[in-house]
């Protein structure tokens, strides 16, 4: 009989052990859960802010430009220009790229945009020249 309690203590001791450690695995799990949602809601809320000071940059910079274009008559050839160059500096990063590319413009729009930019940089060298 003595035996037999033993054994009976030894199942008693495994099934306890078996269901500590199912209780383990589960907290961890838990905790690995909480800490992925803590990170993904950290990463949302970083990304919020750095969405909103760009916009809160851009409306500021668009305020500086709107100062300048009232104050300066040629102010407005300038953003012109500089609009024209980061077009054509985005269509370089664009076709640097191994992707494939489509670029829409209209045919007729480009001989008047190439004048355009010539006629800014002869009179940016007019002033230069003063």
């Amino acid at each position: 009989e003595g035996e037999r309690d033993s054994a009976i203590n030894s199942a008693k001791g495994q099934a306890e052990a078996q269901v500590l450690e199912a209780k383990a695995r589960q907290q961890a799990t838990i905790l690995e859960a909480e800490a992925e949602k803590k990170a993904i809601v950290l990463r949302a809320e970083a990304d919020r802010q750095g969405q909103v000071l760009k916009a809160q940059a851009t409306s500021e910079a668009l305020q500086i430009v709107a100062k300048v274009l009232e104050k300066d008559p040629q102010a407005r050839e300038a953003l012109q220009f500089l609009l024209a160059q980061n077009y054509l500096d985005m269509g370089l990063k664009i076709g640097s790229s191994d992707s494939s590319k489509v670029m829409f413009m209209d045919p007729r729009a480009i001989p008047a945009t190439l004048e355009g930019m010539r006629s800014i940089i002869s009179e940016g060298k007019n002033i230069a020249n003063r």
